[in-house]
């Protein structure tokens, strides 16, 4: 008799060859989507009030290493030079982790209680801190909440602006007690990856101070020694004519992403960052569309905190692109449109005070762990909501009264007042207000290196042709400096030719054509090496000028 075969036992299936490499391919795939996963758990270090333990250990010659470093607020920063650590957290044991010191006006020395950045896959390839290769160790000392970060960096991700995620940290030193930090996650490739298509264009660093206009270092790119990006960037925001300047700027630079990026500098009264600085911002080129990607940074002193900030919501821009695009009638348009959006959309005020209060209750016990402390504490973080508040109801009145154009009056002639100085990013000429025998002043004197400075006055204008007037002198100048003396002139004005060196009161003229409304900045400049301009304050006047008279019309 013969055997019966299960046909489940004896059937051969055939598989296309084609369809069996797509089912492998499919399969491989998944694996590598998992392995990936499970490499990366960095989502745990940022999320339900997470606080590390860290611990790290560093040799004799590597402490020595960073106490020989020094960092001096308003100076040059040193070259920074990596110490080898180990870093415990519980029984995970980290080894060659690369180890510097940072900040600039928040450094610290490593006695006391340093910022420190951690690299764990610079000497040991591969290494990964819970998937990151990368983060910093951030004192502080200028935010006592700890909250100031988190919160206003969540904000930019939730408006879709990348932004580094921010969690905690205990941290020990040698045995040390260092203290409680913010923990952030670092910009590098690995963050780009997280966020755009490509990682593959350069990420610029400006956060030491000053605008896409200097070299700034490169902390990540496939060409990191090719930088017409930047200048491709520069030279449209210095574009005449705001139409043609706005247009060009749209080319270079994600536009959608940046007018949300001002609006939260803005609205967090940031005034460290670019928008109104420029300061504490990354700048990456996303290859993908080849525009250029603003990112914010170093946003300990957000709402008010430790300075008196600009609080209108059309401040005068500070970085270049900012005051190139939003200085533009189009520009500030959807800029104020994007305004009402984020605040409609993102900045809910019942749950952001929530938010403070459930982080604040989380790290509380790591923060101030004492009962003093603990009261303490909790008064600084009512401080910060109540912060929170006033500026959501700030902007929304600023929103529903919106400024009106300068009122010229039946003459067409406003005189100026309310002047602020402010001097260049390299500093060198102090402002002060003074008198000249009768003359009420405003004072502007070198110190030394040629440098410039400049009391400065925000107007709104309508369309049309405008003349800035004032009496001014010059004392002290080297004879035969060049590029020297006191002017008029608006920001964005880079090529003006009235430079004046008089040393007795003239009157100084500066006219010029807008396509409004249209913010402008008003400029009373001194420049040199050595000497005193001054402005006589009484003086100063705007004047609308006549309309030029249409050509005739042919016969």
């Amino acid at each position: 008799m013969n055997a019966v075969r299960s046909p489940l036992r004896t059937r051969r299936w055939k598989v296309p060859c084609n369809k069996l490499g797509l089912c492998l391919g499919f399969l491989v795939g998944i694996c590598s989507s998992i392995a990936a996963a499970q490499l990366d758990t960095s989502d745990e270090l940022f999320t339900n009030g997470s606080v590390r333990q860290l611990q790290i250990e560093l040799t004799p010659e590597g402490l020595e290493l960073l106490k020989n470093y020094h960092q001096v607020w308003g100076q040059k920063r040193p070259e920074r030079h990596d110490a080898k650590a180990i870093v415990r957290e519980g029984k995970n044991v980290y080894t060659n982790v690369a180890i510097h010191l940072k900040g600039s006006f928040t450094f610290q020395p490593i006695g006391n209680k340093p910022s420190l950045t951690l690299n764990f896959d610079k000497f040991a390839p591969g290494q990964r801190f819970h998937g990151l290769d990368k983060i910093h160790l951030n004192n502080s000392v200028q935010d006592a909440t700890y909250l100031c970060e988190k919160i206003a960096r969540d904000l930019f991700r939730d408006a879709g602006v990348p932004a580094s995620r921010i969690g905690h940290a205990q941290v020990e030193l040698n045995g040390r007690a260092l203290g409680f930090y913010v923990l952030v996650e670092g910009y590098n490739k690995r963050f780009l990856k997280r966020h755009f298509p490509s990682a593959e264009g350069n990420l610029y660093d400006g956060g030491s101070g000053g605008d896409i206009t200097r070299a700034l270092e490169v902390d990540s790119g496939e060409h990191p020694d090719d930088r017409s990006d930047l200048a491709r960037l520069v030279a449209a925001s210095r574009e005449k004519g705001a139409s043609a300047r706005a247009a060009s700027i749209e080319k270079q630079l994600d536009i959608d992403r940046f007018l949300t990026f001002a609006v939260l500098e803005v609205f967090l009264l940031h005034w460290d960052g670019y928008c109104m600085g420029p300061n504490n911002y990354r700048i990456f080129r996303d290859a993908t569309q080849d525009r250029m990607v603003f990112l914010p940074h170093g946003m300990d002193q957000i709402l008010g905190i430790r300075k008196s900030s600009q609080t209108s919501i059309t401040p005068s821009w500070g970085g270049l692109a900012a005051r190139a695009y939003l200085g533009t009638p189009e520009g500030r348009r959807r800029y104020l449109t994007r305004m009402e959006q984020v605040l409609t959309n993102h900045c809910n005020e019942a749950r952001l005070l929530a938010k403070v209060d459930r982080l604040a209750e989380a790290i509380q016990p790591y923060a101030a762990p004492g009962l003093v402390d603990r009261f303490r504490y909790r008064a600084i973080t009512e401080m910060l909501k109540s912060r929170i508040s006033h500026r959501i109801a700030e902007v929304r009145e600023q929103l529903s009264n919106q400024e009106k154009p300068l009122d010229l009056g039946p003459t067409g002639i406003a005189r100026l007042t309310g002047w602020t100085f402010r001097p260049s990013n390299q500093g060198g000429v102090s402002g002060q207000k003074g008198t000249d025998q009768d003359r009420q002043v405003l004072e502007l004197q070198a110190s030394g290196t040629w440098a410039s400075g400049a009391w400065r006055r925000k107007v709104l204008l309508e369309t049309g042709q405008y003349e800035l007037s004032g009496m001014a002198k010059v004392e002290g100048m080297t004879p035969g400096a060049t590029n020297s003396g006191a002017l008029l002139r608006i920001s964005g004005d880079r090529e003006t030719l009235s430079l004046s060196t008089n040393q007795t009161w003239q009157p100084l003229r500066y006219s010029f054509e807008l396509t409004g409304p249209i913010d402008v900045e008003l400029i009373c400049e001194f420049r040199g090496a050595s000497g005193v301009g001054r402005f006589d304050s009484s003086t100063l006047r705007l004047k609308r000028l006549p309309a030029a008279p249409l050509p005739a019309a042919k016969p």
